[in-house]
């Protein structure tokens, strides 16, 4: 009798019981076939048998594709899972909004099309989950970075040092490098907090720490880009000045350009300009309207009665000073609305 088993799948399976055997040789099935179904078929003629063997060997198939299609469905449920915790993360929402999110999903799908309501709620989106998501997308897109950055024939890197809210400092470093085959990465390469001071020794020890975790070397580096601050391209202590001694320590034949950054100096051009007699009266018309609770529900209030274009006015600040375009646009769109509020309230 040599039908007992059949290899459907790694590892070989026995189509009168399902069970498998490990190492697929004869002595290994001859024994399972012997010890447990050894009365199997006694009764049965040639072309019985094989049919019997068909119909187990089709019975077995369809088994194995109740678990195929279980873990396919375990597969999608998790890379949805992934796809919407990068969306959230992108989005900088909040974790917890992930629930919300599914609970939408499952009742649109229960009314559109409900025969794939289970699926959807097969999609885990707790927030503690969605914590491990981007744990594990963060880890994965820094693996890659390395890999990328170990093919780099040539990097530069752009320096921005900011305060949080919490008055901690942190220094940004980006990178853009391009290999042999001339495939250009670009992506923030760390974060570096600083808790004491700022000066450009604690940014250049940032520095060089950073390149030493990523695995870069400092004679594959063609450049280096800051906004200008005096801890950073300071003449005799700035970041720039040490980096610049070390590898000319390092290596001697090779040197680095360095650049300050064109949104900085744009910066530096807008405030060489004279438009304090444009901004002011606009700052202050925004800041009348927005400075009280009551002011200010009650504008917005208008606008939707008016049926305007934007539903409210913007703040400026001297921090984000690329808001001004955006403020004096959106004033000037609603300058009619404004002056119409303003005369109807006597603020004008």
């Amino acid at each position: 009798m040599k039908i007992g088993l059949k290899s459907i799948s790694l590892p070989t399976a026995c189509l009168i019981c399902s069970e498998t055997v490990a190492v697929f040789k004869e002595y290994n099935l001859k024994r399972h076939f012997q010890t447990k179904h050894a009365n199997f078929g006694h009764n049965l003629s040639k072309q019985e048998l094989q049919k019997k063997a068909n119909d187990l060997t089709k019975r077995l198939k369809q088994q194995q594709n109740v678990f195929d299609k279980t873990s396919s469905l375990q597969r999608n449920a998790t890379k949805a899972s992934f796809i919407l915790a990068n969306k959230i993360a992108k989005q900088n929402k909040s974790f917890a909004e992930a629930e919300f999110i599914k609970d939408c999903m499952v009742d649109a799908v229960s009314v559109v099309c409900p025969e794939v309501k289970s699926k959807v709620e097969a999609i885990s989106l707790s927030r503690r989950t969605i914590v491990r998501r981007i744990d594990a997308i963060a880890m994965n897109i820094h693996e890659q970075l390395l890999t990328a950055s170990g093919r780099f024939q040539w990097f530069s890197i752009a320096l921005d040092e900011s305060t949080d809210i919490q008055d901690t400092a942190q220094l940004l470093i980006y990178i853009r490098g391009i290999d042999e085959n001339f495939e250009i990465t670009e992506e923030l390469l760390s974060m570096e907090s600083l808790k004491d001071t700022t000066t450009g020794k604690d940014l250049f020890n940032s520095v060089i720490n950073s390149s030493i975790r990523s695995g870069l070397t400092l004679n594959k580096l063609a450049s280096i880009t800051t906004d200008g601050a005096p801890s950073l391209t300071g003449k005799h202590s700035g970041l720039v000045k040490l980096l610049n001694d070390k590898i000319k320590e390092d290596f001697p034949l090779h040197s680095v350009l360095s650049f300050h950054c064109i949104i900085h100096q744009e910066s530096l051009c807008k405030s060489s300009l004279k438009l304090k007699h444009v901004i002011e009266p606009v700052v202050r018309a925004v800041n009348l309207i927005r400075s009280g609770g009551l002011k200010h529900r009650q504008f917005r209030s208008f606008l939707e009665d008016v049926e305007a274009d934007f539903t409210d006015v913007l703040y400026y600040t001297n921090v984000r000073w690329l808001s001004i375009g955006k403020v004096l646009k959106r004033v000037w769109d609603l300058k009619a609305e404004i002056l119409m509020f303003l005369k109807m309230r006597h603020l004008l």
